[in-house]
């Protein structure tokens, strides 16, 4: 019986980390332990909780040892819960052990002990430790020394968001042996340090209208991530024809080894396994080519798939907005917008970026033994991806959109000197694919952006 139990907990490790061990192209030091700990500003508000599942969901999808020491593991729960736990304790350990069922797993209220590296969220929970997570309304901060949570406004939830991916590649780093540096980082303009926004005192649930979502894996689960946290309404259609494969699970942060079939029989589809997380979202199981369902008037379209050609698919649609959030191999996320006849296609931008090894919610990894390996990324690099847009769609709704001629914004997860970068990206000189004035405004009069200053 113990044999069968280790050789299952062997396969099911090389099964859903190979890519990711590809990614790092080092050896993965599998005994780190990291511990996390936590006062009651972060057990007992929603921001709090927020950061705190969301840093057990990432580090539990590739970290196999983790310790939550919490003031109040039998606080209610006040964020949407994922695992349908009793109380935070219990969500989390349910989480966790739904994530890896062959992890070490514990949450409790004893002083986290030995670990490699120790994070502590919010002002209370001590001093002694590696680095310390904490957000002011939009703007997330990773600091040597205990930072607070926020006042209690809707707008904490964006910077306590932020503060966790911070969190999770800073467990990363430390355990690969690679600087880290504390950082001040802005969900609402993207921004590091002096230059990070606070953004707006409060913020409503995220509502861009008629949404479709072509594309359900690694930075599709980011966005739908952070939508069912934040709030959101209008709809939303995701269209997808792809199941659910047990190496998905150590990058897309609502796919479970059950839903790839793990211990039970088939797998799930990713556009359904996805719309359960957004109320009332629709999910067509087909190829983008295949679906008609693609072919409605939509008021905000995201492009999150790269295959059957589909970002050329896309570009001819002319829909008056698009975005595509992606991430690299280079621990790079990043966000694209592309206004029509301003910002250029998908098309043309992302055969440019192809050749930095840029995918959607993947990076390229080769080897010299198997060259034509498949695509890997890093869970928190998918999820700041999702993030960017997430919060771009909130500034959308708010008005307080295409301003900039900027149409290209990164997140760089492994500098030490300047984190965030900008751009601009325009279609190729000999592009065919964008329509004229008159065709363009046509497709746009169905959309609720018509009439808005920034559509050309």
């Amino acid at each position: 019986m113990t044999r069968t139990c280790d050789a299952d907990r062997k396969r099911f490790y090389q099964l859903r980390d190979a890519r990711t061990v590809e990614y790092l192209n080092r050896t993965w030091v599998e005994s780190a332990a990291i511990s996390i700990k936590a006062g009651d500003d972060a057990c007992l508000t929603r921001a709090g909780q927020l950061l705190l599942i969301a840093l057990v969901n990432q580090l539990m999808r590739f970290h196999r040892d983790v310790h939550v020491s919490v003031s109040s593991p039998d606080a209610p729960i006040v964020v949407p819960p994922l695992c349908s736990g009793v109380n935070l304790g219990d969500e989390m350990l349910k989480l966790a052990n739904r994530i890896d069922p062959y992890g070490n797993f514990r949450v409790d209220a004893r002083p986290p002990q030995d670990s490699i590296v120790s994070i502590g969220v919010g002002e209370t929970c001590g001093k002694g430790l590696n680095w310390y997570l904490g957000f002011d309304r939009c703007v997330a901060e990773l600091a040597t020394d205990p930072v607070s949570l926020g006042d209690g406004t809707s707008s904490d939830l964006r910077g306590a968001s932020v503060a966790a991916v911070l969190g999770a590649s800073a467990a990363m780093k430390v355990v690969l042996g690679m600087t880290t540096v504390p950082r001040k980082l802005s969900a609402w303009n993207l921004e590091e340090g002096n230059a990070a926004s606070q953004g707006p005192l409060e913020l409503p649930a995220v509502d861009v209208g008629r949404t479709l979502i072509v594309g359900a894996g690694a930075v599709a689960n980011g966005v739908v991530y952070w939508l069912n946290q934040w709030g959101h309404e209008g709809s939303w259609t995701i269209v997808d024809a792809d199941c659910v494969e047990l190496h998905n699970t150590n990058r897309c942060v609502l796919f479970f080894p059950d839903d790839a079939g793990w211990r039970r029989e088939g797998a799930r589809l990713k556009s359904s396994c996805l719309a359960q997380y957004l109320s009332g979202a629709r999910h067509v199981d087909k190829w983008y080519d295949q679906a008609n369902e693609a072919r409605e008037d939509f008021d905000t379209v995201l492009v999150l798939a790269n295959e059957r050609n589909v970002r050329t698919r896309m570009s001819h649609r002319n829909d008056p907005l698009q975005f595509q959030a992606t991430t690299s191999r280079n621990w790079l996320a990043q966000l694209h917008r592309h206004i029509a006849a301003t910002d250029g296609c998908v098309r043309c931008r992302m055969s440019d970026i192809q050749m930095a090894h840029l995918t959607c919610g993947e990076g390229a990894t080769t080897t010299a033994d198997a060259p034509q390996r498949p695509d890997a990324a890093l869970p928190f690099l998918s999820l700041a991806s999702g993030l960017m847009l997430a919060s771009e769609l909130q500034r959308l709704q708010l008005g307080e959109f295409g301003a900039s001629s900027e149409n290209r914004w990164d997140w760089d997860f492994k500098s030490t000197h300047q984190m965030t970068d900008s751009g601009i990206r325009l279609c190729r000189d000999d592009c065919t694919i964008i329509l004229p004035a008159r065709a363009r405004r046509k497709i746009a009069s169905t959309t609720q952006w018509y009439g808005q200053p920034w559509l050309a």
